[in-house]
């Protein structure tokens, strides 16, 4: 008598329900963003400054964005500008990447079951994107290809999460984070295919989308360009491993060169402005999170001290682990997202980047953030160790 298999959990069916839907059509692929679309097309004709000012006026909430993005990219900006002067500063191409990033990071970063997932993968599309263009030059390839490459290289992750949470999948599990994510690794490439396809991409784009784990088996006319947009891919992975990591840890990655490396450790004092300027609002609507809350496994030890936050923002540290500090904040902070803080703690001060990892409410009617130092560099990182040594021992 045959043994009966053993019934298969959520985890299991879930990959095949979803690329069932993708081969039925049915996965909703949002559109290639239309303003964007419209300054390629007037780039090529050729434009006047009202022209373009006009295209990015049809949508408000986008120039909104473009208005900020240009005030915070001026030093001492003494007041408003008009669209077309933050135009002006900001320049035809790096508008119109701007425009492309922030017409993707809304869908992104909408509210719903598995949003911090979403955030967290759109974060890291555009770290790469940033990197991706700062280490372009270097390697003989063009800053605004490589920008594009590493923005949609892993855009199918994020179609992923919106498909798994606009599916007629019922019951939807609830299920552990690091069961979403192997979803993800699943599945991401061919929903990236599928994107690149309905949007046209470029041969070389949809080169980098298919190949990026795997480089050399990707045409060798475009290898150099997979080849940074993967070596970034580790970057990044590197810079998210917190104290373990950092800046100087990037001699781990092959082929990165040390002038490569000089180039991002100069670069991070601007990553957190500009993360913080595609930072989307926090919505007031909410929905039942499908991740599986887990205990972590180290709380850390007890500590008391201030912690600023962009624009004098006030926190107080109330707990520090090796690897990570949680703060009370008077307002809600998005997880899976970057913030630049300061950590005043006698006798020393250290200004840092950290990644936010959870936001939760408290009975007082405040919040308790979970932080993870991000990119720290050789000096933060003695300091922070430092810290960490000093109440280790109290």
């Amino acid at each position: 008598m045959v043994a009966p298999s053993p019934a298969r959990t959520p985890a299991q069916d879930l990959p095949q329900q979803l690329i069932q839907q993708i081969r039925s059509a049915e996965l909703r692929i949002p559109p290639y963003p239309a303003v964007a679309s419209s300054l390629e097309r007037l780039g090529q004709d050729g434009s006047t400054l009202p022209e373009v000012a006009a295209i990015v006026a049809t949508d408000a909430a986008l120039a909104a964005n473009v208005l900020r993005h240009a005030a915070s990219a001026v030093a001492r900006t003494t007041g408003p500008i008009t669209l077309e002067a933050a135009i002006w500063k900001l320049g035809f191409e790096e508008l119109v990447r701007l425009v492309f990033a922030l017409s993707l990071g809304a869908g992104a970063g909408a509210p719903g079951p598995l949003a911090p997932l979403r955030r967290d993968q759109w974060r890291r599309s555009l770290l790469s994107a940033m990197f991706c263009k700062e280490l372009a030059p270097r390697r003989g390839l063009q800053a605004d290809q490589a920008f594009l490459a590493g923005l949609l290289h892993d855009f199918g992750g994020v179609a992923v999460l919106a498909c798994i949470e606009s599916s007629a999948i019922e019951p939807r599990p609830t299920l552990p984070e690091a069961t979403w994510r192997e979803l993800v690794e699943m599945l991401h490439v061919e929903f990236g295919m599928i994107i690149a396809t309905r949007w046209k991409l470029p041969e070389a784009i949809t080169e980098v989308i298919a190949h990026h784990h795997a480089p050399q088996g990707c045409a060798r006319v475009y290898r150099p360009l997979v080849q940074l947009v993967a070596a970034v891919d580790q970057i990044i992975a590197i810079l998210d491993r917190g104290s373990t990591g950092g800046i100087a840890a990037l001699t781990e990655v092959p082929g990165l060169e040390h002038d490569e490396r000089f180039r991002i450790g100069a670069l991070m004092p601007k990553v957190g402005e500009q993360m913080a300027a595609f930072e989307a609002p926090i919505s007031r609507e909410s929905a039942p999170s499908a991740i599986e809350r887990t205990q972590a496994p180290d709380e850390g030890w007890p500590v008391d001290f201030p912690v600023e936050g962009r624009r004098q923002a006030a926190y107080r540290a109330v707990a520090l682990a090796p690897n990570a500090f949680k703060f009370r904040s008077a307002t809600a902070m998005q997880p899976g997202w970057l913030h630049d803080v300061t950590l005043h703690c006698p006798p020393e001060s250290i200004a840092m980047m950290v990644n936010v990892t959870a936001c939760d409410p408290t009975r007082e009617g405040d919040f308790l953030i979970a932080a993870q130092p991000f990119g720290l560099s050789g000096d933060v990182k003695a300091a922070w160790l430092r810290l960490v040594g000093r109440t280790r021992r109290t």
